[in-house]
């Protein structure tokens, strides 16, 4: 009975804080865990997609009748938003606590004109506060959507309890159950953690050589389409510069080419230096590469990013493509300076890859938008920080 008892004694106290006692009754701590129940997905995207997504966050809805529900719902909201920017789910994430929602419509309104791609949305059914002295519960629904067309992308629901369990006294030793000082944070950080799976693997920013493939291969079937158009730097130029343009009838500056000028356009881009040509938007991923304050120079901990576009673009599936690399500011400085600095950024792109790997320089071309492009609102310092970016396009 003895060996049993001290065996007891050590499986308790590699598992829980345990506090052995030789006068009196030895005690040990078994802290209250969160019971999760079964994730129900009701939607969700059937194929990952590459590049970065900005998404705004609304408060909760509690649906239960509640007198403080609103302020309920904040918390919720909030708590589901702080767990996913610790996970990065998105590279960017905005919780506004002045919202309140309206419906679907509202949301989506909002989300657009604010330039999100995303909007989230949440619903507390069920809410029960049990605090230190009582069990504790949540329901929580999340749904999902685009903004430019307001479908819906994911809905997920999820409930979770804490129980509040009675002591066990067993004479010689006795099981304390500890309750959280905040089951509510709790549950709701299990819940949105648990949320977060299927949303990592659909929501990727690439950020690996296996990503960077699957990225650019997508982006080859559009590439392989023609294109009725080809853009150059000073075309780009003329977009950026365009607050700054004095406005009247002197030329054809807010007169749309004709066809016979696109054709012109094309002719002379294909007689200069492939440096000047950029694909469109849509046939390209972002890399975060971070460089120094208004200098072209890399920081050093982008290089492992760079390695592995470097190993995408020597692998058997990219290795005979040639690419465009787009360089990107945020909207500080003017915006000359942030043409050129853009441009100076995709050459240091280009330099780094040339130099580290088997990659001929006749297979990359450079450019560079400036502020013109921005993925997000250049509102914030993180929104900036997204927008200081790399593209890398597939030519056709």
């Amino acid at each position: 009975m003895k060996k049993y008892l001290i065996i007891l004694v050590l499986l308790l106290s590699a598992c829980t804080k345990f506090e052995p006692q030789l006068a009196t009754q030895s005690i040990f701590y078994e802290d209250a865990k969160v019971q999760l129940s079964q994730l129900m997905v009701y939607s969700r995207p059937e194929k990952p997609h590459y590049g970065p997504l900005s998404a705004l966050f609304y408060p909760y809805h509690v649906t239960q009748n509640m007198s403080d529900g609103k302020d309920w719902g904040k918390l919720v909201g909030k708590s589901v938003w702080q767990n996913w920017t610790s996970l990065q789910v998105f590279p960017s994430m905005v919780f506004d606590e002045r919202l309140v929602y309206h419906g679907l419509e509202d949301a989506l309104f909002t989300a657009r004109s604010r330039g999100y791609d995303l909007v989230v949305v949440g619903f507390v059914p069920y809410l029960y506060l049990g605090h230190t002295i009582d069990d504790s519960a949540a329901t929580i629904q999340v749904k999902i959507y685009e903004t430019k067309h307001g479908q819906m992308v994911c809905s997920f629901e999820q409930s979770g309890r804490i129980a509040k369990r009675m002591d066990d006294d067993f004479i010689i030793i006795k099981r304390e159950h500890r309750m959280p000082d905040s089951a509510f944070f709790q549950i709701i950080q299990e819940i949105a953690t648990d949320m977060a799976v299927p949303l990592t693997s659909w929501a990727r920013y690439e950020n690996t050589n296996k990503g960077i493939i699957a990225g650019l291969s997508t982006a080859m079937k559009e590439a392989d389409r023609p294109q009725m158009q080809a853009y150059t730097p000073a075309q780009q130029g003329s977009d950026s510069t365009s607050r700054n343009a004095p406005s009247g009838n002197d030329g054809a500056m807010g007169t749309p080419p004709s066809d016979q000028q696109r054709m012109q356009d094309m002719s002379q881009a294909s007689k200069q230096s492939p440096t000047t040509v950029s694909p469109p938007q849509a046939n390209s991923i972002n890399l975060a590469v971070q460089f120094d304050v208004n200098s072209a120079k890399i920081k050093p901990e982008s290089y492992k990013l760079l390695n592995e576009l470097g190993k995408a673009l020597t692998s058997d599936k990219l290795k005979n493509k040639s690419i465009i690399i787009a360089g990107h500011t945020d909207s500080d400085a003017t915006a000359e300076y942030n043409l050129k600095l853009s441009k100076d950024r995709a050459n240091g792109v280009k330099k780094y890859l040339v130099n580290k790997f088997p990659i001929s320089a006749t297979r990359i071309a450079t450019t560079g938008f400036g502020e013109s492009r921005p993925l997000v609102p250049n509102n914030t310092k993180y929104n900036k920080l997204l927008n200081r970016r790399v593209q890398v396009s597939i030519t056709p």
